[in-house]
């Protein structure tokens, strides 16, 4: 067991009926509210109103700002800080998935300094405090809403970077599963393997494997995702599916897995990033492609562990038959596992290999993943 220290400040209001909920959370911090969502689909299923009533009848102002995309990018992040600056909002309420969550981070963090908010990502300013954030998740898979990460797309450098700061933990998250059944399949599926990617990414990058209990709480979560994402997929009213999705995408990434078990380290993750700042793909479509190619170059490095994570996670008997197992669970519920099928091809891996290293740079990863070898995991993803 590797030392290490252990904090999540979020407070998780889980169930059905918890929507109600988040005018009375949200207040306790604040009294003016700027209210954070995507486009059209909070009010289409009728959660805007829910959310607007509630707020507003805890005796919060709010501003609202919408548009979020399903990759935030720069642009629309600086416009929300002129906004919440201007306003001279005291907290941020976001609703929505990942993506609204975490730019509602960065509009967080920027609204409380002259810092640029691309500074923070580029490693060259340090986020020291931010306005209070309350969210209410309706897409699973990115955690967002219970760790203190955010990543951003730079639309004009065509660069999707991560980081992560104290500050940002959101300090109450509503999770109603109930609220997840209208997402679409083929979301739900790319929220599943993200959430997946999380708990996969760590238990092949820790450092102490000799740690039970890290290794149990991952196992246990990726087969949760296993099991659950294609019943969700089938019938998007299971509420059991709905609910086990929702809570293992909250515990994927919120630090109990790779708490003394290593440093985070998500380098799929990292070339993933290239291809949905290159080509605007959806983060856990990207994952789906990643992932196999990545354990195939990974195989005699790592097979130690990727044997157990074949035998423990799909009852396979190699690694090998891991990773025919991944992918055909990857196929059950219409995920993409070669770069071909989303139509990229050989003459594009040396645009990704130069974009995904930028990333391995800034998140300390190049010493392994040099150029080389990511064009090899990329190759093996064809």
């Amino acid at each position: 067991m590797i030392e290490f220290e252990y904090h999540n400040p979020t407070r998780i209001i889980f169930g059905r009926d918890a929507v109600p909920q988040i005018g009375p959370a949200a207040r306790v911090y604040g009294k003016k509210a700027l209210f954070i969502y995507g486009r059209q689909s909070i009010k289409k299923t009728g959660l805007y109103e829910r959310v607007a009533t509630s707020l507003r009848g805890a005796g919060l102002e709010v501003v609202e700002y919408p548009g979020v995309k399903a990759n935030p990018i720069l642009s629309h992040a600086r416009a929300g800080v002129d906004l919440a600056k201007k306003e001279k909002v005291d907290i941020i309420v976001a609703v929505g998935g990942g993506s609204v969550i975490d730019e509602a981070k960065a509009i967080a963090a920027g609204a409380v300094t002259d810092t640029d908010i691309w500074e923070f990502f580029e490693s060259r300013a340090k986020i020291q405090e931010a306005l209070p954030i309350v969210t209410l998740l309706t897409i699973c898979g990115s955690g967002s809403e219970m760790n203190n990460g955010m990543v951003l797309t730079n639309e004009e450098k065509q660069a999707k970077f991560g980081l992560r700061a104290p500050c940002l933990y959101p300090k109450v998250s509503i999770l109603d599963p109930t609220v997840t059944f209208t997402v679409p399949p083929d979301q739900t599926a790319y929220g599943a393997v993200d959430a997946f990617s999380h708990v996969f990414e760590v238990y092949m990058a820790r450092e102490d494997l000799d740690t039970p209990i890290q290794e149990g709480i991952m196992e246990s979560l990726m087969k949760t995702v296993v099991t659950r994402a294609p019943q969700a997929v089938e019938n998007p009213r299971n509420y059991t599916a709905r609910a086990d999705l929702m809570w293992a995408s909250s515990l994927a990434l919120c630090g109990i897995t790779f708490s003394g078990a290593g440093p985070l380290a998500l380098p799929c993750h990292m070339i993933e990033h290239a291809l949905s700042a290159l080509y605007d793909m959806a983060h856990g479509e990207g994952l789906a492609i990643v992932m196999p190619g990545w354990m195939r170059y990974m195989v005699d490095r790592k097979r130690g562990v990727l044997d157990r994570f074949a035998i423990k996670v799909f009852g396979a008997k190699s690694p090998e038959e891991g990773i025919e197992a991944l992918e055909k669970w990857l196929v059950s519920i219409n995920c993409p596992v070669r770069l071909s099928q989303a139509k990229i091809g050989e003459k594009e891996i040396s645009r990704l290999v130069q974009n995904a290293y930028q990333l391995a740079e800034v998140w300390d990863l190049s010493d392994f993943y040099t150029p080389r070898v990511i064009e090899e995991i990329l190759r093996l993803s064809l």
